[in-house]
């Protein structure tokens, strides 16, 4: 959970400055000078609970849960203004939740995409300034017709259509753009399905001179624990095989072959 991955932080960071992760080799190859991980704030308003008893009922399902993309969506939609102090003080206190572990977010970015919604995208220049987050996600993802429409996959592209359109929205805000953010993000129709295949692609189209910043879902199995009943992860299966062959030295080397190398988010402002 949140709290658990915020308390064993500090001991990744450790491993990191003394050189004794697995991938210290690999990360050197790419350029990385070992410095601070970035951390980022993951906003959510789909999956799981609220932190506040105050957020909007009807933003939530009969049990009490976050509904999911499609139903949040809709209501924000249709009537997002109505919502926005429950919503603010919802990601507020998400915020306040990593501060309170002496963990200052170095970026911010939301789940299922939240922030590029109607009455969600006006709040977020709002609490970037609050909590002085300096660096912001922005998912407007070029090049869809050579990674998903060419691929087949028409749902997905018209999906990735309307997430686009919607961080176009989110980049022209004045607010948004007096912000940090990466040059180019690729992954918005991705979720579960890269490989070194798909990475190469990316790569291809990766900024000359900026940041390009890559959505992946790498994680292991958990070790014994069980998933909560309300957090259905529909990338469970996809999880291990992708952390496999992100951590694996020929991921490195296609990387290093296009010229490229590992940065931070932090660096950016």
């Amino acid at each position: 959970n949140a709290a658990e991955a915020c308390n064993h932080w500090p001991q990744l960071i450790a491993d990191l400055y003394a050189g004794s992760l697995p991938s210290s080799a690999l990360r050197q190859r790419l350029g990385d000078d070992l410095s601070r991980f970035d951390l980022g704030i993951h906003l959510n308003l789909t999956q799981g609970r609220p932190l506040t008893s105050t957020y909007p009922s009807e933003l939530l399902n009969q049990q009490g849960q976050f509904p999911g993309i499609g139903p949040v969506f809709r209501q924000l939609r249709s009537d997002g203004s109505r919502f926005r102090e429950g919503v603010r003080q919802e990601l507020s206190t998400q915020i306040e939740f990593m501060l309170d572990h002496q963990l200052p977010p170095t970026h911010a970015n939301g789940h299922q995409y939240v922030e590029l919604m109607p009455g969600v995208a006006e709040l977020v220049p709002e609490l970037m300034q609050k909590f002085s987050i300096p660096v912001i996600r922005i998912a407007r993802e070029i090049k869809l017709l050579q990674t998903v429409l060419l691929k087949g996959r028409v749902p997905a592209f018209a999906v990735s259509l309307i997430k686009r359109h919607y961080a176009e929205r989110f980049r022209r805000s004045p607010a948004i753009a007096a912000l940090a953010a990466p040059a180019r993000f690729f992954g918005t129709a991705h979720a579960g399905l890269v490989d070194r295949g798909i990475l190469r692609r990316f790569l291809n189209y990766a900024s000359p001179s900026g940041c390009t910043e890559i959505g992946l879902h790498p994680a292991s199995e958990p070790d014994g624990q069980a998933i909560p009943s309300e957090w259905l992860d529909p990338l469970e299966k996809a999880r291990p095989a992708e952390l496999d062959w992100l951590c694996d030295a020929a991921t490195g080397e296609l990387i290093a072959s296009h010229g490229l190398r590992l940065g931070r988010l932090w660096r950016l402002p």
